[in-house]
């Protein structure tokens, strides 16, 4: 609580340091007594934020010798945005995550891994500047989610949650076009350390001047601190089309992988496509997505700096597709239904997952199946309460198979309440 403290003293004096400092430099037109008052009304003007985030988490994983986990914790996220002045406004939010009981790994290894590590930083604190027509420039520790969050996102299901240390540009100029790009040269994970690069480039441009369908071309460029040639760096060109027509909704997206920087032997592709049919308030969907494995000496797609949790199951047995390390790839067909109910949302998804490759490490083609569960009830506009399961059940149960994919049989089961404001 001491570091939270003083971390959130230094933040908020930067924050009045650099209202300060744009202020004097306009000094030949104005005086500096009535540019301290301003900038004191910028500070009483601005806007407050709290989340208080209550999580529990039973995760057991068979047959790996360890107890089932069992997690309480509270997230507490504090910002405050500054009002605008000369064109500009300062963000800062704080997070600490305090666990209440700590029955899992890496807290106690004699349990299962649930990660969410206890501990506080900050999430993000940036500078937001709009003196220029339909753009915004945005500099410091912030989150970024790029289209559906499959390649880049904040991973805001995990209590600690991703940003990353960025100057950050997006422009609105040319009618049903928004272009972002983006210099990033840290992340922030939910382990609550720090991934150094020397630079990650972002590109994403999206049109949505068709009725119906909305059209995103985007560029990632990853280039780590190391120089090896195994190194992860690597160049992903993709183009996402989603959208809805009458009781339709869609999205597919492909990705292509090459190498770039001191990385080498990157010749991966990932597919994504989902469609639904809503009928009576009752959403249908079923989808497909493909991530390429090792070929020869080509390697695995990476998914980057993904929200992966969103995506081939909420287990979270393939997370191993961050990094680029799921060698056998991955081919996960799924159905879900959803729909609201007395204004809670009812959602059941199952999926079935295959590999890519039947020859490597020597077992069939099959990884297993998962069934998925979520209830979310919106108590009033500032609470919300959620309770989500899930259940994978192994196909293959050969040894040298579960440490490829990193599991058998899993359980996990959560039980969340959010309020914020």
């Amino acid at each position: 609580m001491k570091t939270l403290l003083r971390t959130t003293t230094r933040i908020f004096t930067l924050a009045i340091i650099v209202c300060i400092a744009m202020g004097f430099s306009y000094l030949p037109k104005a005086n500096c007594a009535s540019i301290i008052d301003e900038v004191t009304e910028v500070l009483k003007s601005g806007t407050p934020t709290l989340e208080l985030r209550l999580g529990y988490e039973y995760s057991d994983l068979q047959d790996n010798h360890k107890d089932s986990a069992k997690a309480l914790n509270l997230r507490t996220r504090v910002g405050y945005r500054t009002g605008e002045y000369l064109n500009s406004s300062v963000y800062i939010q704080l997070h600490d995550l305090t666990t209440l009981a700590d029955h899992y790994a890496p807290e106690d290894t004699d349990y299962d891994v649930i990660a969410d590590p206890e501990g506080n930083r900050v999430h993000q604190v940036f500078l937001d500047f709009k003196g220029l027509p339909d753009t915004t420039l945005r500099l410091g520790r912030q989150e970024i989610i790029l289209n559906d969050s499959r390649l880049i996102g904040n991973i805001g299901w995990r209590q600690n949650g991703q940003s990353f240390d960025a100057v950050s540009l997006t422009n609105t100029s040319i009618k049903d076009l928004k272009l972002y790009g983006a210099y990033v040269n840290q992340v922030n994970t939910i382990l609550l350390d720090y991934v150094d690069l020397d630079a990650l480039v972002l590109l994403n441009a999206k049109y949505t001047g068709i009725k119906g369908l909305n059209i995103t071309g985007f560029c990632y460029l990853l280039d780590t601190k190391s120089d090896a040639d195994s190194a992860r760096d690597s160049a992903t060109y993709g183009l996402r089309l989603n959208g809805k027509i009458a009781v339709f909704d869609y999205d597919l997206t492909g990705a292509y992988q090459s190498d770039f920087a001191d990385g080498e032997d990157h010749d991966g592709y990932m597919i994504n496509t989902g469609i639904g049919y809503t009928i009576a308030k009752i959403r249908f969907g079923a989808g497909y997505h493909y991530i390429s494995g090792l070929d020869g000496d080509d390697r695995p797609f990476d998914t980057l700096f993904s929200t992966a949790h969103k995506f081939n199951g909420w287990a979270d047995v393939f997370l191993s597709t961050n990094g680029g390390k799921l060698k056998n790839g991955l081919e996960d067909y799924f159905v879900e239904a959803g729909t609201k109910l007395m204004g809670v949302k009812l959602k059941a998804v199952y999926h079935y997952f295959d590999t890519t490759d039947d020859d490597y490490n020597n077992f069939d083609d099959q990884y297993g199946d998962e069934i998925d569960l979520l209830l979310v009830k919106k108590i009033n506009k500032n609470l919300t309460g959620l309770l989500k399961y899930s259940h994978y059940n192994e196909m293959d149960h050969s040894a040298s198979y579960t440490n490829v994919v990193g599991g058998h049989d899993e359980d996990v089961f959560w039980a969340r309440l959010t309020y914020k404001f």
